[in-house]
């Protein structure tokens, strides 16, 4: 076998030296592309498929001389697959049923073929463009029947290092906005015609083709490419369309061409897409039949923790009663997604209230294509539902780096927008919404003045031991990790809920935590008990939009009286700028083991448990101290100015201003006699209530002039 290496010595029996200079060559000649036939069978008749049982080779290989089929493939760590050529003469049901009966395979089945899931409209369909990012209402749609793209890439919009394998028919490698994003196999030499990684494809740089067995997966179909420009256009380019994704890595496994694909060029690209470590495959295509074949091949891509996001099908039926595959392989690692339109509506596609899980946009959705470099147009179907789905994926493994597949997929569905027009028709009931899924409005933790709010004036809560009170108002809604809330649930044990399951829980745990209590806030949460003694109180201070609900938990004691009740008072603060604060008045007298937040929880969750901001759990030294204050900054937009009262100040002759804003900010209160001229009067960072006041002494009520006051935020 002549070498790769140039210039390479070698040493034989005899101790001479050869010298020897090899010019490039290809290892593996290209195979035939094999078209399926306008009319006949649903499978491939010079191909079957395998999976031998351990420790019967030699009966197979005596198998294989008398059926005249040759191994052609075979992918042992994608579930060990055979693929048999069969000679011109044998007729493949046959064949399949000698190995079923054979007792040498674990499973045998026909080389089905399979088809792409996209219906192609008018190319010159200019209309729409991305209303699946950001729907205004444009041609007839309905506002913010979309993914809510913007909202969430304030969050992200990057998954440079995810690997997203798309199964299909190639892509054109040199469109304007794909190449960029195009992964690049890092142990291949792109031109030297050389096997540079030893898997059988010379200069596989982009992907495969496994309809040729090379590494040049050019689009010929369009359909590829159209996905690919889906879920990852390169974004903020000035060209043409953006990507779910701005920047990812797609990885060209093609299967597909003009007439569909055989299962044995499936199943080599996802070998191939499991071999270079892909994160995310896109499947839009579908299989009619189960066949235990391929589902041990997407078994093996679930096993590598492989996130498969699969079309439901374009048929119109009810995949839960007619299965299409992979959408329906009732695997962990599997999403399938049924399509919506821009008045997010169901689209007579596929659809399964049991076996499809949520909708994404697929009618109408604008795309690149393949027939220039400069190409784009419109189609429709669930291939297009599908990669709006697998750039959310991808985004999420880049967000979420430590979380599995089960954990990625549950974040997803999750954090769906439930529509009437799905109900019923998917699991979630819901359409994909990117930014609830990347989870906007993450928290930092940050120190802040101490300010504690009186409860002077609020109102009180009754609660049993480990109760939970009623639904309580608020007069401003709050956003939580890119959910928006308008009520609140207070729990006896130092915690608050935006909903009400098992906010009743004595026993703190570490957050995140999926298990239920979720959507939390605990600035305290520990085996408390207010029925026994001390008080829960709620008011609401302030002027929009800088309103603030204040909850605070008084003299409560801890359960545990060994030795004498160990009392705690601390609040909540929810500003209407989305900060919250956590203050400590007193929380360091008694029992050594209770004090300082030794047997608490702190901090906050998200609605999925997934997400949350731990500021400490069960600290052997304790976390906090009296008079402290913590505040918590959620990432967004920039809050809103600060607003002010006014009241006869301390002593006669005195005006006192009331400064309303987002805590821990500095800001500037200045005055004027003509809105012309400003005199800074003081410069205060605003405490955790986020309030201040300041007396001015130059003011006399009723002195007849006129005084302005502003107040404005400084970074």
């Amino acid at each position: 076998m002549p070498s790769k290496f140039s210039g390479k010595s070698l040493a034989p029996p005899g101790g001479a030296l050869w010298w020897f200079t090899l010019l490039p060559l290809a290892i593996q000649a290209q195979a035939p592309v094999v078209i399926r036939p306008a009319e006949g069978p649903a499978f491939r008749a010079d191909r079957i498929l395998i999976i031998p049982k351990a420790g019967h080779a030699g009966a197979l290989d005596q198998l294989h001389a008398t059926t005249g089929a040759r191994v052609l493939k075979a992918f042992p760590n994608t579930a060990n697959i055979h693929v048999l050529e069969l000679s011109g003469g044998a007729a493949a049901p046959q064949v399949v049923t000698r190995y079923q009966q054979s007792g040498h395979v674990q499973a045998a089945a026909l080389d089905s073929w399979i088809n792409a899931t996209a219906a192609p409209n008018d190319p010159a369909f200019t209309n729409g463009w991305q209303w699946y990012l950001n729907n205004t209402g444009q041609s007839g749609g309905v506002p913010d029947a979309d993914i809510d793209a913007p909202e969430a890439w304030d969050t992200l919009n990057s998954a440079s290092n995810i690997i997203v394998a798309v199964i299909d028919s190639g892509i054109r490698q040199t469109h304007e906005d794909l190449a960029a994003n195009l992964w690049v196999n890092p142990d291949e030499i792109a031109g030297n015609e050389f096997d540079d990684d030893g898997n059988g494809l010379v200069d596989d740089l982009h992907g495969i083709n496994a309809m040729t067995n090379s590494g040049d997966p050019t689009d010929d179909t369009g359909h590829g490419t159209h996905v690919s420009g889906i879920l990852g256009a390169v974004g903020n380019n000035a060209l043409g369309t953006c990507g779910v994704a701005w920047r990812v890595q797609i990885m060209a496994c093609k299967f597909l061409g003009p007439k569909g694909g055989s299962e044995s060029d499936l199943i080599q690209c996802l070998d191939y897409a499991r071999a270079k470590r892909a994160r995310v495959i896109n499947c839009s295509f579908e299989a009619p039949d189960f066949d235990s074949v391929l589902s041990n091949a997407f078994w093996a891509v679930r096993n590598a923790g492989i996130v498969v996001v699969a079309a439901a099908g374009n048929s119109g039926t009810d995949n839960d009663v007619t299965p299409t595959y992979p959408a329906s392989f009732a695997m962990d690692n599997v999403v399938a997604v049924m399509a919506t339109t821009r008045t997010d509506g169901y689209v007579a596609f596929n659809y399964g209230a049991n076996s499809v899980h949520l909708g994404a946009p697929g009618f109408d959705i604008w795309s690149t294509y393949f027939r220039s470099n400069s190409d784009y147009v419109p189609l429709s179907g669930t291939s297009m539902s599908a990669p709006c789905v697998a750039g959310a994926v991808a985004l999420l493994r880049a967000r979420f780096p430590t979380f599995d597949h089960r954990q990625i997929i549950a974040r997803l569905l999750a954090t769906t927008d439930p529509l009437p027009s799905l109900a019923g028709r998917c699991l979630t009931g819901g359409r994909l919404n990117l930014a609830k899924a990347l989870g906007t409005g993450d928290f930092t933790f940050q120190a802040a003045a101490f300010d504690w709010v009186p409860t002077n004036g609020m109102t009180s809560i009754e609660l049993t031991d480990d109760g939970v009170s009623p639904a309580r108002p608020l007069p401003f809604a709050l956003d939580f990790y890119g959910q928006s809330y308008g009520q609140i649930y207070v729990g006896a044990n130092g915690l608050i809920g935006f909903t009400n399951y098992d906010l009743s829980s004595s026993a703190n745990a570490d957050l995140p935590s999926a298990a239920f209590p979720n959507a939390i806030l605990c600035p305290f949460w520990d085996d408390l008990n207010p029925a026994l003694a001390g008080s829960v109180w709620m008011g609401i201070i302030g002027l929009a939009p800088n309103r603030k609900a204040v909850v605070s938990w008084v003299d409560v004691p801890h359960k545990d009286t060994l030795g004498g009740q160990t009392r705690f008072t601390f609040q909540v603060i929810l500003h209407e700028s989305g900060q919250i604060a956590f203050q400590y008045l007193q929380v360091e007298n008694g029992k050594s083991a209770l004090i300082a937040g030794k047997s608490a929880t702190i901090g906050v969750e998200d609605f999925t448990g997934l997400l949350g901001t731990k500021y400490s759990y069960n600290p052997a030294s304790g976390s906090v101290t009296n008079h402290q204050a913590i505040l918590l900054v959620p990432s967004g937009p920039e809050p809103p100015g600060p607003s002010i009262t006014g009241s006869p100040g301390p002593q006669a002759g005195q005006f006192q201003l009331h400064v309303f804003g987002p805590p821990g900010r500095p800001c500037v209160l200045s005055a004027s006699a003509d809105l012309v001229g400003w005199t800074t009067l003081t410069t205060n960072a605003l405490p955790a209530s986020g309030v201040f006041s300041f007396t001015d002494p130059k003011v006399e009520i009723g002195d007849g002039r006129h005084q302005f006051y502003r107040a404005m935020l400084r970074d």
